[in-house]
């Protein structure tokens, strides 16, 4: 096919199995769509749930990785405001312009976006093929994991060219998932009190989101005593190391017995859903940012306890904000030294060394570890 290209892809044939790194085909970009040379590309932990099989997606092979940026090099004959040189971070989840949701300018709930998992473009055809030229699948309609990719301009959305490409790549979905959760989903305000439960890359922002917003205090929790200490640096005003009931003991002997009126759970809800949901305080919100298992069918929350306390649980993705009006926001927020962007990133890796990566992730040296090209 004319301007198909080889490039090197970290692929994933199937949970349980560490991606290799594979030479694949990549064809020319459609109508719609643009070709981008990556650039940095962060190593979510929601790719990581689909390696170890606790995220499913529709098929195998497919190329993982959402949260990038790069440039773009060449585009599709009725693509309008992106050019060929300009600097994009990739949006997992398209604004497609047509449905209910982006109509109203809520790209966050774009109806395509039920389709991230399933491993065709936009358009619903392939632009990835293996060695034997089976068609290979892009996670998020991105497939990031690689030295080049094929998006639709539903997914691109164009930054200044100073922003550095590694500090681009965490606005791309970690950073607006946590500051916008605090901003946006629970609306934070000033003087109010904050749990953070889980202090990797969504928790983080998610205490840079409300510091932004004037919290006080903010309570950061985790397990991982190093998180706790570099919460400090981002705006937390206290460290718990305890999980299950002890958690919900030590942030309510910090609130006087009262609880906090803001709880975020940024790691595993089915175990950490109901400490959080009882640190809260009568009234308040709690809000999940973090992706469970296929397998985690339900979290128990006692319906009378639920009905009694008058709290609210609620679910935040991409900071339940459009990404096309976060991410300039943001990105203003970092120039005008408000938001940490370089402080969030622990190690940068090559791609050929994305299994190392996600094994630092998972012992917990990590806040965000970020592929460079």
């Amino acid at each position: 096919m004319s301007g198909t290209m080889l490039i090197r892809a970290a692929v994933y044939r199937g949970p349980q199995t560490p991606p290799v790194i594979e030479q694949i085909e990549l064809d020319a970009p459609a109508a719609t769509e643009v070709l981008v040379r990556l650039a940095a590309v962060g190593l979510c932990r929601t790719d990581y749930h689909v390696m170890r099989g606790e995220r499913r997606v529709a098929m195998q092979p497919m190329v993982l990785g959402h949260e990038a940026s790069g440039i773009v090099e060449k585009i599709g004959t009725e693509v309008t405001g992106i050019a060929v040189g300009d600097h994009v971070i990739l949006t997992f989840i398209p604004a497609c312009g047509r449905c209910h949701w982006c109509r109203k300018g809520l790209h966050h709930l774009c109806a395509e976006g039920s389709r991230i998992t399933l491993g065709p473009q936009l358009d619903g055809t392939f632009r990835r093929r293996d060695s034997t030229g089976n068609a290979v699948g892009a996670f998020c309609m991105i497939g990031a994991f690689a030295q080049y990719t094929v998006v639709d301009q539903a997914s691109a959305v164009v930054i200044e060219r100073d922003i550095p490409f590694d500090l681009a790549a965490l606005v791309a979905c970690g950073v607006p998932a946590g500051v916008g959760a605090a901003r946006h989903r629970a609306r934070v305000k000033p003087g109010e009190s904050v749990l953070v439960l889980g202090v990797g890359g969504d928790g983080m922002n998610v205490i840079q989101g409300a510091r932004l917003c004037g919290a006080s205090p903010i309570i950061a929790a985790d397990i991982v005593q190093a998180k706790l200490d570099r919460a400090q640096e981002f705006g937390a005003t206290h460290g718990v190391k305890a999980e299950g009931e002890a958690l919900t003991r030590a942030v309510l002997s910090l609130t006087d017995g009262v609880g906090v009126q803001h709880a975020f759970v940024c790691i595993d809800p089915p175990t950490t859903l109901l400490p959080a949901f009882r640190a809260t305080a009568k009234g308040g919100n709690v809000v999940i940012t973090a992706l469970s298992s296929d397998a985690a069918g339900e979290i128990k929350i006692p319906p009378l306890e639920l009905l009694v306390t008058q709290k609210a649980i609620m679910g935040a993705v991409y900071g339940f904000a459009s990404p096309r009006l976060q991410i300039p926001e943001l990105l203003a927020l970092y120039r005008r030294g408000q938001l940490k962007l370089k402080e969030l990133i622990t190690r940068t890796y090559s791609l050929d060394d994305i299994n190392r990566g996600y094994a630092d992730l998972e012992a917990g040296h990590n806040i965000r570890g970020v592929i460079v090209f």
